[in-house]
């Protein structure tokens, strides 16, 4: 007879916990990973604390300042090769190139039009003549300076020397102009001409210019300098595209879209405009300001150097051909920024009054 044993009970194994499905907290989609895959939110389910905030800033400006600074070395040190870096699909490790150039282009304006981070250090023991004095020799060596810039450091002087002229009249002394601002007062002369008495026929274009001719002669022309300055960036969004335009009748072979030679020029007038706020900085701090003739000599080389390399290591041809269009695109250049420098003054003129 045989005892069979009882049986053993099945005992099946506790079923795992169902997984919890996350959701982004911002536009509920579900997620995969540490970040949303629809908006890019990150995941952060604990209690923020201050400690956790700390951190985070920490984090984003480190991670910041290395896109930030690889950005602007490879600007200033490898001509072009930003531009191509973007369109052959590696971008993620650099600063996007129109906020690149939006940042660099409001430092440039902001440098260049500060007058007063050049004369307002006078002396707390200053007399109103000595104060006279300096502004009027600050506004001599704006006026010296040359290159792309000039345009706009000679605006600032006029302003420069319209408020020592001010400051003169105040002291009862006679007015002393420079030569420069003498050519500057003949030419405004000879264009508001036209619109000294007022308009018959009521013409409220006539009327503005009549009206913003009056104000130049009234303060020199100093109101016209800081409008044209204001208004410079706003041109150079019409600028840009047209000289890529004209960029683009040069390169049509191999076929290539206009935004690639737009964003060339944008990167292009980043590293300007980033070379000459240096150099303008460097003029201002009175050490370095009275000795930089070499730097600034290498800086204008450099800068023209770096011009012409960028196309070669951009659109890759020839030296020979890129030399010829690089003298061409350098014509196009000086015509169209003449251009539209005057009709940015002639509009500057219309809004004043």
């Amino acid at each position: 007879m045989t005892i069979s044993s009882p049986p053993v009970p099945v005992v099946s194994p506790p079923e795992p916990p169902q997984a919890l499905t996350l959701v982004c907290a911002n536009c509920h989609t579900t997620l995969t990973g540490e970040y949303c895959a629809a908006c890019g939110q990150r995941h952060e389910p604990h209690i923020h604390t201050v400690a956790h905030f700390a951190g985070e800033a920490f984090e984003s400006i480190s991670h910041a300042d290395s896109r930030v600074w690889r950005t602007l070395w490879y600007l200033i040190t490898r001509p072009g090769f930003l531009s191509r870096e973007f369109f052959e699909g590696r971008r993620v490790q650099y600063l996007p190139p129109f906020r690149l150039y939006l940042v660099i282009s409001v430092l440039f304006f902001v440098v260049v039009g500060l007058p007063s981070g050049i004369d307002v250090d006078v002396g707390d023991t200053a007399t109103p003549q000595e104060r006279v004095e300096k502004m009027r020799a600050v506004a001599s060596e704006l006026e010296k300076d040359a290159g792309p810039a000039s345009d706009a450091l000679k605006l600032a002087a006029g302003a420069i020397n319209a408020q020592a002229e001010k400051e003169s009249a105040a002291l009862g002394q006679p007015a002393a102009k420079s030569a420069e601002g003498l050519q500057k007062s003949n030419a405004m002369t000879q264009f508001c001409k036209g619109f000294e008495n007022p308009d018959a026929t009521a013409n409220r274009n006539y009327a503005r210019l009549h009206a913003a001719c009056a104000r130049i002669a009234e303060d020199n022309g100093a109101e016209l300098g800081k409008s044209v300055i204001h208004n410079i960036p706003r041109a150079m969004f019409v600028f840009l595209p047209l000289l890529a335009l004209a960029v683009r009748l040069l390169y049509w072979r191999p076929k290539r879209y206009y935004v690639e030679h737009l964003l060339f020029l944008i990167h292009n007038h980043a590293f300007v405009f980033l070379a000459l706020s240096i150099l303008t900085l460097l003029k201002m701090i009175p050490v370095v300001g009275d000795h930089i003739g070499a730097l600034e000599a290498f800086i204008w080389l450099y800068l023209l150097w770096y011009l012409f390399r960028a196309m070669r290591n951009f659109y890759r041809q020839s030296w020979w051909l890129t030399l010829t269009k690089y003298l061409a695109v350098g014509f196009a250049y000086t015509v169209a920024a003449v251009t539209v420098l005057l009709l940015t003054a002639l509009y500057s003129a219309m809004t004043i009054a």
